[in-house]
């Protein structure tokens, strides 16, 4: 389970955008899938790659793709 904003994997990131109203919008030929959220147009680039956790660069990326404040990250992953 994710501490804060540390150890995401790509599980835990798809079950937070998907509980944030993004939908799975599609697959590049490698390992990155789109996902939109339709009300704020916010498209989030993730790349799958197994059960590793996400660096930080990566995740703050994603956090920054998606729109949504960081605080609200954080206080899905402190549940």
């Amino acid at each position: 389970m994710p501490r804060g904003l540390f150890n995401w994997t790509y599980k835990d990131v798809i079950d937070f955008i998907s509980e944030n109203g993004f939908i799975f919008y599609k697959q590049r030929e490698d390992s990155h899938e789109y996902w939109i959220n339709e009300s704020t147009k916010a498209v989030v680039d993730i790349s799958f790659h197994g059960q590793k956790s996400f660096r930080p660069r990566t995740f703050e990326t994603m956090i920054r793709q998606s729109k949504i404040n960081k605080k609200v990250w954080r206080d899905w992953a402190s549940r």
